[in-house]
């Protein structure tokens, strides 16, 4: 949670100047979150970067197993923006895009929280 917690405060400070970094770091908000539920379910999680996979491992009802899913186009984020295409240029993306990306992992960061607060007492 404290990972996922940087990562947020990252892309918010790098999201005005460079928003392809930011949303480097909303993706891993997102997969540090989901790791979170599945260490805490006992589930051992691939080293892949796949949100979609990743959620699919949850075990089937889960409170999160469809929420997460939801958040799995942000999976390409975790390499799309760091290396150039084919024609030697790097893809972007809006900062306004990425702000809306961060406002809903700020609220799936509430409820994965809210989620794991009488667990950790």
């Amino acid at each position: 949670m404290a990972l996922a917690s940087r990562d947020m405060e990252s892309a918010r400070l790098l999201n005005a100047a460079q928003p392809e970094s930011a949303a480097f770091h909303v993706q891993q908000a997102v997969e540090k979150l989901l790791r979170a539920v599945l260490e805490w379910e006992g589930v051992l999680a691939s080293n892949t970067h796949n949100i979609a996979a990743l959620s699919a491992i949850l075990p089937e009802g889960h409170d999160f197993r469809e929420t997460f899913y939801g958040f799995g186009e942000l999976s390409r984020s975790a390499t799309l923006y760091r290396y150039p295409t084919s024609s030697a240029r790097l893809p972007t993306v809006e900062a306004k895009t990425v702000a809306q990306q961060l406002m809903q992992v700020e609220q799936l960061q509430t409820s994965v929280a809210a989620w794991l607060a009488p667990r950790l007492k």
